[in-house]
């Protein structure tokens, strides 16, 4: 993202909490003035309306956390070593950013159609693009794309169920600990990509 006005990201970080708590049709341009402390109209000289606010406010989320993970990706290191790296990345953004969380799980729960293809346009394809090379090296056989997908699948869930699975018999809190998951999670992916024939 380019280098942008201080007014212009103050309006983006005051619209990414209010996004993800009420959801793309619970916030108001207005709303998100009142946060900034700018008029409406002011706000709208910046972003001509509410969708491209919120497609803006979700690439800059994403911008933050994924910025640097083609270079975590980076050959070097065996493929073992760079899927750790991978999913703790995951891992972390997920664990930490509990705005970026909400965000995605409310825009899922949503699935607006327009909103959607933006989505995948403006922050999955962009992200795909970057570990594609990765997913298929270490994919032996399967489809990169199941695998992208259900690699992101299986870290999110985790911290979706996070409020029940903490009252299922056989939690410990050492399954909030990153490493803990990650570690987990490379064990099913392994299991299941390094048996395959």
């Amino acid at each position: 993202m380019p280098r942008q006005p201080k007014t212009y990201i103050k309006i983006l970080e005051a619209a990414l909490p209010l996004f993800a708590a009420y959801g793309y049709k619970g916030v108001a341009m207005r709303d998100i003035a009142n946060a900034v402390g700018i008029t409406a109209a002011a706000l709208y000289n910046h972003f001509p309306n509410k969708e491209q606010l919120h497609l803006k406010a979700l690439e800059y989320a994403f911008a933050k956390k994924v910025g640097n993970l083609s270079t975590l990706l980076e050959e070097g290191a065996d493929s073992r070593a760079r899927l750790h790296r991978f999913v703790l990345f995951w891992v972390e953004s997920f664990g930490s950013d509990v705005i970026l969380r909400s965000l995605l799980q409310r825009e899922l729960a949503d699935a607006d159609p327009t909103r959607m293809k933006l989505l995948v346009e403006h922050i999955y394809q962009p992200v795909f693009d970057d570990v594609g090379g990765f997913i298929e090296e270490i994919a032996n056989g399967l489809d990169p794309h199941l695998l992208f997908v259900s690699t992101i699948g299986l870290v999110m869930y985790h911290f979706e169920m996070s409020p029940v699975r903490q009252l299922i018999p056989g939690y410990h809190v050492e399954h909030e600990s990153p490493e803990h998951l990650t570690q987990h999670i490379i064990s099913l992916l392994h299991n299941g990509i390094l048996s395959q024939p």
